[in-house]
Order: C-alpha cells, then sequence, then structure tokens
C-alpha cells in the first residue's frame, strides 16, 4: 500500500451527497432511502429550486464543487463552508483547484453562483430540517472507523470499510480520503483527481428500527438469481474483468451490470479500482459470512 488513507466526515459532505442522490433519479430505485423519499422532498422544494435540480448533471462541474467542498478550510459546519464557496474570487478558485486539476467549468463565476445556490437552498429547504440522527450516527461512525484504521491492516481496513472496494496503487495516487454517506446508500461514489482518490462509501448506517436488517435482506435477494450465483462461481477462483465475466456468463452487458451492480451493492464482490474505474472483480467470501451471521442472529 503506497498511498495515504485518511477517514474524515463534516456535514456540508452531507449536504452534497444528499443532492447528489435527488438529482441521480436513475439510482432511486437501487438505493435505500428509494423513489418515496425522492417524492416526498420534492413536495418540499420550490418550482425555481427544482427546475435548477433538474438542469444540474453530475459531469465535471459537479466533481469539482466536490474537490471545493473537500479543500475548503472551513468545514466546521454548513454554514461557514457556504460562506467560504460564496466569497472566493474566480482566481481563487482556479488557485484553489489548480493543484488537482487541469480542466476547469467554462464560466467560473457562473459556476460558482449555480452551485452555491443549489446548495444554500437545498440547505434550507430540505437538509437543514432533515433528521439529525443522520448526522449524529455518521459522526459517531467516523470516530469508530478513525479507532480502527489506527490498529488495522490497511488494505483489510480499505476492503472492511468500503464493503469490498480495493484501491489499486498505480496512477500515482497518494491518498485516499473515504468519507461516509447515508443518502446514497448502499452505493459508493468515487472522484479521482490524480494523486487524489476522494470516495463517499455507504456507511451502513440506519436511523430507524427495522426488524429486519436492510443489509442482510439486500444480500440474500441478491442470492436469488442463478445468473448471478454463477457471476459469483466464475470469480471465485481469480479477479476477473468485467468482459470476462460477460464472455462466460453469456448474457448481455446490461444485464451483466445491473447484477454486478447488486451484487458488489450486497458486499459480495472485490472491486479493484485504479482511477475512478473497477478493472477487475472476485469473490468476497466476508459478504456471505456476514449475512450468515445476520441471519443466524435473526432467526435466533
Amino acid at each position: 500500500m503506497e498511498y495515504e488513507i485518511e477517514v474524515q466526515f463534516e456535514p456540508v459532505y452531507e449536504l452534497v451527497n444528499s443532492i447528489h442522490t435527488f438529482i441521480c433519479k436513475k439510482s432511486n430505485k437501487k438505493i435505500d432511502l428509494g423513489t418515496p423519499w425522492a417524492a416526498e422532498v420534492a413536495g418540499k422544494l420550490s418550482q425555481e429550486l427544482l427546475s435548477a435540480l433538474e438542469e444540474t448533471d453530475l459531469g465535471n462541474d459537479w466533481k469539482l464543487l466536490n474537490l471545493l467542498i473537500y479543500l475548503c478550510p472551513a468545514k466546521q459546519n454548513v454554514e461557514s463552508a457556504l460562506n467560504w464557496l460564496e466569497s472566493l474570487s474566480v482566481g481563487e478558485i482556479y488557485e484553489t483547484l489548480a493543484g488537482h486539476v487541469s480542466v476547469f467549468p467554462v464560466q467560473m463565476e457562473q459556476f460558482r453562483s449555480r452551485m452555491t445556490y443549489l446548495l444554500t437552498e437545498w440547505n434550507r429547504q430540505y437538509f437543514s430540517t432533515s433528521d439529525p440522527a443522520i448526522l449524529a450516527k455518521l459522526q459517531e461512525h467516523t470516530m469508530e472507523r478513525n479507532r480502527e484504521l489506527k490498529t488495522n491492516n490497511i488494505s483489510d481496513f480499505v476492503n472492511k470499510t468500503t464493503n469490498g472496494f480495493y484501491f489499486l496503487p498505480g496512477g500515482g495516487l497518494r491518498r485516499l480520503v473515504l468519507i461516509p454517506q447515508f443518502h446514497f446508500q448502499p452505493v459508493n461514489i468515487i472522484y479521482n483527481f490524480g494523486t487524489l482518490t476522494i470516495c463517499h462509501y455507504a456507511a451502513r448506517i440506519m436511523v430507524t428500527d427495522e426488524e429486519i436488517s436492510p443489509f442482510m435482506y439486500r444480500t440474500l435477494r441478491s442470492l436469488g438469481e442463478k445468473s448471478r450465483l454463477k457471476i459469483l462461481q466464475s470469480v471465485g477462483g481469480e479477479r476477473k474483468t468485467f468482459t470476462e465475466i460477460v464472455k462466460q456468463a453469456g448474457i448481455s452487458k446490461g444485464i451483466v451490470h445491473d447484477h454486478i451492480f447488486s451484487l458488489r451493492c450486497a458486499g459480495l464482490l472485490h472491486a479493484y479500482i485504479e482511477g475512478e474505474n473497477v478493472t477487475a472483480y472476485s469473490l468476497r467470501l466476508e459478504g456471505i459470512h456476514r449475512m450468515n451471521e445476520q441471519l443466524f442472529k435473526y432467526l435466533s
């Protein structure tokens, strides 16, 4: 392991991730909060904000916003981070980002104004009134992970924390930042900036009491499909690329992609990451063992 690792959390990170979750409508059916959450939140938002969100994509500008938030020196609360972002001059934004990227927004001033509006209004209309238990549990989770980081093997720690990811040191990676998130569970979000990779990972926390663990249930459901079982069997002996899995599975790329997505979210696959790309997969037996433990505990 040739790179440094840190686990950190501030409320502004979850502010941004909650907007990401709302914008990414194509994933609403696959996330734990589901489409009912998006519909409920939409009913609380002004038409102006809804229109601005509809026009926002999760491309390079959004990626640069996440980098800016990470580099913000005033993240102690949401308001201080938003004030910092709003106060930046165009030149200061360039200067802040220049150490990590070479491609910038075409209209930097419009970029700053648009992002400041989205974050400020989303915070006012939704995030500031959301369940405070979300932030409390994410803070508690971060402290627990940092305690484990001091005593665990780094590679094993990253694997356990991200539910199956291995970040390969190729491409000049020097720092990996792990940020727990709630809204987009069970999916992880990765941004690579050359030597820096930021991973907003699903913290696998619950803020409501549920009789059946959603994490156990997700794993059980992911196994209820013959093609997925065959995929797991095919990667049991060695790492395989997506193309190799598709060839062996004998079904379309789109269907294999959906199966792998489900298996990854269930923690049943190791995903080997270079930059922002998954280069290979292998079987993650820890996920099976954890499911068995949870199921036995529930049934007994």
